[in-house]
């Protein structure tokens, strides 16, 4: 994902052809992913938003996500898609391993 370094938290509307997030209140893969290094912190909320940190700055990337079964796509604010995959208590996602912190 390419970031500007500007905090995007303004939340976009609904957009033809991209589905709602699902409410993912009580979802054990909600929470704050830590990356082994600890440069990457990716936090999953709720609402089907994610907020990450990198190597310090925060909101470095801002978006939406869906989870479909291990697999997790993700919708940048300035409308990058990328993904990702859990794979039992990891997350793999840009070349990153997280676990929940």
């Amino acid at each position: 994902m390419v970031g500007h370094g500007n905090s995007r938290r303004a939340h976009t509307p609904p957009q033809a052809g991209i589905p709602a997030a699902p409410d993912l209140t009580g979802s054990p893969r909600l929470g704050v992913w830590i990356d082994r290094q600890d440069f990457l912190h990716q936090e999953l909320t709720a609402d089907g938003r994610y907020d990450e940190t990198r190597g310090g700055r925060p909101h470095a990337y801002q978006g939406r996500f869906w989870i479909d079964g291990d697999r997790i796509d993700y919708l940048d604010d300035l409308g990058f898609w990328a993904y990702g995959e859990f794979r039992g208590d990891e997350l793999h996602h840009a070349g990153y391993v997280m676990k929940l912190g």
